[in-house]
């Protein structure tokens, strides 16, 4: 039988491959998350301990009460008077205690910027630096601690605290030094041979 001549159809042509245009449009910024509302706060925490006993409660809640003792005192008491140690613009952490409670257990502990100060009646007008809004605290108040937090950073982390405390502010316009402090000397080589080998007879006995 005889074959009929069958032209096979062209490959196709191969296509090259294009990068897609730059996008010029500016894409919109999404808003950061706004932190929980007390009310969202107090029904997760519901939804937390929904089966604990109230003694389990109490213990849980306390367990997140800051530590605050490092921090220096944010009142001091001058002739019979209590007198704020913080001005306008310094950064504060009030703890407060619940007054018409059995043992004042601990409120809250919040971090505030302070707006105004009065002296007479105690109250000082804040910011809430994590919620952003208006507070008012009273150092007079014997329930409630004051203590004075560093300019930026987070309070409560003692080692931290201690280390910013430590670091001596330089004149404007001088920068650290390196080295050994101007005018001091090295000890002589005999008093370092001595204290090796008093070290290597007390390690050898």
């Amino acid at each position: 039988m005889a074959r009929k001549n069958v032209q096979e159809p062209a490959p196709p042509e191969p296509v090259e491959a294009t990068e897609p245009e730059p996008d010029d449009r500016e894409k919109p910024i999404s808003p950061e998350p706004e932190p929980p509302s007390d009310d969202e706060r107090a029904a997760a925490e519901e939804y937390a301990t929904a089966g604990l006993t109230p003694e389990q409660r109490e213990a849980r809640r306390l367990s997140r009460k800051p530590p605050i003792d490092h921090l220096p005192d944010g009142t001091a008491v001058y002739q019979g008077q209590v007198i704020p140690l913080f001005d306008v613009g310094d950064r504060i952490v009030a703890e407060r205690h619940i007054d018409f409670l059995a043992g004042n257990p601990w409120l809250d502990t919040r971090i505030y910027v302070v707006r105004s100060i009065d002296d007479d009646t105690g109250a000082v007008h804040c910011t809430d630096e994590e919620m952003q809004h208006y507070a008012c605290v009273g150092f007079k108040r014997p329930l409630t601690r004051i203590k004075l937090a560093p300019k930026k950073g987070n309070p409560f982390n003692a080692p931290k605290v201690k280390r910013e405390e430590a670091k001596v502010e330089l004149p404007p316009g001088e920068k650290k030094k390196r080295g050994r402090p101007k005018g001091s000397k090295n000890r002589p080589k005999e008093e370092i041979r001595a204290e090796k080998q008093a070290r290597k007879e007390a390690r050898s006995k």
